[in-house]
């Protein structure tokens, strides 16, 4: 039973790493978004410019750096969102304080 079992593991592992080598895994967050600050990009994963060095916060929605000006923030635990990202919520995701 100990034999059999073990060889179904070592089948499943090998099929499992073989799949990874034929069908090797792409990033998904590779989007960039413009700094605005000297037109550089920015990951949408990062938070600072790679040529300006400038930071950005993030949306505690999703996660992105904020570019825009206009933006939502919590007024207890002063974190920030995209205003089109927070309307479906009626508490901050971060504190959990009722939105007015």
């Amino acid at each position: 039973w100990y034999q059999r079992t073990r060889r179904k593991a070592v089948v499943s592992t090998q099929s499992t790493g073989e799949i990874f080598t034929r069908y090797p895994p792409r990033d998904s967050r590779s989007q960039k978004i413009e700094c605005t600050n000297c037109e550089g990009s920015i990951t949408d994963y990062g938070h600072t410019c790679n040529i300006c060095d400038t930071k950005y916060p993030r949306c505690i929605v999703t996660g992105a750096p904020l570019t825009s000006v206009h933006y939502w923030q919590c007024d207890t635990c002063k974190h920030r969102a995209q205003e089109t990202d927070i309307v479906s919520y009626s508490t901050c995701p971060l504190c959990h304080t009722l939105i007015a």
